[in-house]
């Protein structure tokens, strides 16, 4: 899946972090957690949760791998949670 991210007019960029870049040979780097994504045991299935307001977003999904599948198109750039990572100067 391709990562998303947002140029901003100082020269910042905001996105969802992903390991398959480096964004320290690019300078300072600033992370804040955008959710919690965890298992519910008496459920059987994942879960992702807002770390801002601790909504949960999404409950039912069979594995980590979907869950975090699903909170990367939520929180990326055009995704209906990125407005709540950037409501705020990061």
């Amino acid at each position: 899946m391709p990562i998303k991210l947002e140029v901003m007019a100082n020269g910042g960029v905001r996105m969802l972090h992903d390991d398959a870049v480096d964004l320290k040979q690019f300078g300072d780097v600033e992370v804040v957690r955008a959710s919690h994504v965890e298992y519910n045991n008496a459920t059987g299935f994942w879960y992702v949760q807002s770390a801002k307001t601790l909504k949960m977003l999404k409950e039912d999904l069979p594995s980590r791998a979907e869950a975090l599948a699903w909170e990367k198109v939520y929180y990326s750039p055009g995704g209906e949670g990125w407005n709540e990572l950037t409501e705020e100067s990061i």
